[in-house]
């Protein structure tokens, strides 16, 4: 008979199988009535329904089964093989008197079936004839199990070898990953069964009958997903869109596939969760390593083999509308992800090296990040100061600090602050990272010869109120800015400088005259995020003398160390906070900035005017038990 199915019991699980195999098993009674039966895996009825998978001999079994019941175990080779209900005595068949016949009984009697040994009635037994002939019709049910099990004791012994090489077979290897201990062990993983498809959407979209429970990395990233605070919505609300805008993909159409946009779906949801700023992909002989990039530091997160990652990789272009067959190219692109009345914007680099193609994410989700001054934890003093500034008509204010400082969301969150309806405010940026309603923003874009100095003069035909200037780079740019700041324009910029006083002597070291400087310059504010500590798990100790120098008027009785946990991917730190450092140019070093100052003459003017470093900022946290002194030092560097 044409056709193949599956069969199920207590939740274990084999097949496609074809008929005959079907009758083997029922003769053999690993196959009964009572289990469960699907023609395409997903529609499930009780074997009832088919009479035609079970033999009309009710049990009689041929002599060639017998001869081929070895390949037919290597055959149907399973994790999990279905198991026999049947009763097992198996203590009275190991000590060997199930062959032996009763007292009382001839032999002839005691060489029949099985059966016939349990519709003896016991000696000085009174029962019924009745009772006796229930006994027979029960036993005769269970003939062919017992059959098989007596077919079973008869067979010689298994070789040695044969046991050792199906231990081995069976034998579970444990994974070592590259980033030491994982706190997610406790993941439970199978061996996956696929069933793929072919040409390109099988390439694409993977696995047709793959189960996401099935996949050993899929598991550990629905574990991580459960394990991380919950979004309000899950996985299958969200829709893949294309840099063009027209490709969008749905990933509750991919729900336990286990292809591009099922595994692409799960990592973005998890960057949701721990609000990662970079996911990065990369390759080693075995398969590919995923890392995310949380609160700054690169966490381990899962390694994928590589013909899952393939998939991701493929959908990923896709998106990016980018060449498929590049795997030797420098490729970028972007795209979009959208979930109830959230959106998030992505940057994708794929780079060649020597065990395929890495991939780096940049994930710019604008609901992560902070909105307002007050939210990023500027003290209420700065924020004071910042707020008057922004009310002017002419001004400037510049940010300094290394890359992955927040220099742009603070700049953005005192945006925010201007009133868009009566003010033409606009960005110029190397790209654009949050788009906001009510501005005009613009991408530089120096392979067609738009660079900051050669859009910046055509920026300011648009009559601009408020200026946003990406990053001031050289001589040119930080001239026509501060002349835009003279001309009656308030001008947002950042340098890359370690802190407030160095931005100053950078402006003046690339010749820019210091009465301008001077006249156009408001606020310099220098930024450093640093990790909070997990309150879930951190531990409390006393203060050494060391500690109490560092801390100075900020001591207290004890202070906090990381330890690690689940809620905190095992990092002991669990979110971000910003410090700053704000320096009043015209009210603390306006007479100083006049002769060319050095760095040294500048450190002097300061004194004694209400300015605070970075670091005195940084420890005042330590002692408040935010943060602890090796965080400080991480991201500011070592006294």
């Amino acid at each position: 008979m044409a056709g193949r199915f599956y069969i199920r019991n207590r939740g274990k699980r084999v097949g496609p199988l074809a008929v005959d195999k079907l009758h083997m098993m029922a003769k053999r009674g690993r196959f009964g009535r009572h289990y469960e039966v699907s023609k395409d895996g997903k529609r499930w009825s009780r074997a009832d329904e088919f009479p035609e998978l079970f033999p009309d001999d009710g049990g009689a079994e041929d002599d060639e089964f017998d001869a081929g019941e070895d390949d037919y175990d290597q055959e149907v080779d399973i994790n999990a093989p279905l198991v026999d209900d049947s009763p097992k005595p198996r203590a009275r068949r190991k000590s060997g008197k199930a062959s032996q016949p009763r007292r009382g009984k001839s032999r002839e009697e005691s060489s029949d079936a099985p059966s016939s040994r349990r519709s003896q009635p016991a000696r000085g037994s009174s029962k019924s004839d009745d009772n006796e002939s229930g006994r027979r019709s029960r036993e005769a049910a269970d003939e062919a199990p017992r059959r098989k099990r007596r077919d079973k004791d008869d067979a010689p012994p298994p070789r040695k070898e044969d046991v050792n090489k199906y231990k081995n077979k069976n034998k579970k290897k444990k994974k070592k990953t590259k980033s030491g201990p994982d706190i997610f062990e406790d993941a439970v993983t199978q061996k996956p069964q696929k069933k793929k498809r072919g040409g390109l959407m099988g390439f694409l979209f993977g696995s047709a009958e793959t189960s996401a429970e099935q996949e050993p990395h899929l598991q550990k990233l629905l574990h991580v997903h459960g394990t991380l605070h919950d979004l309000g919505f899950s996985v299958d609300k969200l829709v893949l869109i294309g840099s063009g805008g027209k490709e969008q993909i749905s990933v509750s159409e991919h729900i336990g596939t286990g292809d591009g946009p099922h595994l692409l779906g799960l990592l973005t949801i998890i960057a949701f969760q721990s609000k990662t700023t970079d996911l990065h992909l990369e390759p080693s002989a075995e398969g590919v390593d995923v890392r995310m990039r949380i609160d700054g530091t690169l966490v381990h997160l899962v390694e994928i083999p590589k013909s899952a990652i393939n998939r991701l990789y493929g959908i990923v272009k896709v998106l990016c509308e980018t060449k498929m067959g590049a795997s030797q190219e420098v490729l970028e692109g972007s795209y979009s992800v959208v979930g109830p009345k959230r959106r998030s914007d992505y940057r994708v680099s794929f780079t060649p090296s020597v065990h395929g193609q890495k991939l780096a994410i940049r994930v710019l989700d604008a609901d992560n990040a902070p909105q307002t001054m007050r939210q990023l934890g500027a003290p209420g003093r700065m924020i004071k100061t910042i707020n008057s500034v922004m009310k002017q008509n002419a001004g400037m204010v510049l940010m300094c600090g290394p890359t992955g400082s927040g220099k742009t969301t603070t700049l953005y969150s005192m945006l925010r602050s201007v009133d868009f309806k009566s003010r033409n405010v606009m960005t110029l940026e190397d790209p654009v990272e949050y788009q906001i309603e009510g501005i005009t923003q613009m991408n530089i874009d120096s392979e067609h010869g738009k660079s900051f100095s050669d859009m910046l003069p055509a920026l300011l035909r648009q009559d601009p109120d408020v200026l946003l200037i990406g990053e001031i780079r050289d001589k040119e740019s930080a001239k026509i800015a501060m002349q835009a700041t003279m001309t009656g324009h308030l001008v947002l910029s950042t340098v890359h400088a370690p802190d407030t006083l160095a931005t100053l002597h950078r402006l003046l070291d690339l010749n820019a005259d210091p009465n301008m400087v001077a006249a156009a310059l408001d606020l310099i504010m220098s930024q450093r995020l640093l990790r909070k500590l997990c309150q879930e798990c951190c531990t409390r100790r006393r203060p050494n003398d060391d500690d109490k120098r560092r801390l100075g008027d900020n001591f207290r009785d004890a202070i906090y160390e990381p330890r690690g946990c689940k809620e905190c991917l095992g990092t002991g730190y669990s979110g971000r906070r910003a410090i700053f450092e704000l320096l009043d140019v015209r009210r603390q070093v306006g007479d100083a900035i006049h002769g060319g100052p050095t760095i040294v003459d500048l450190r002097k003017a300061v004194k004694g005017k209400g300015f605070q470093s970075l670091r005195v900022n940084g420890h005042s946290l330590v002692g408040q038990g935010v943060t602890t002194f090796q965080e400080v030092d991480r991201v500011i560097g070592v006294e």
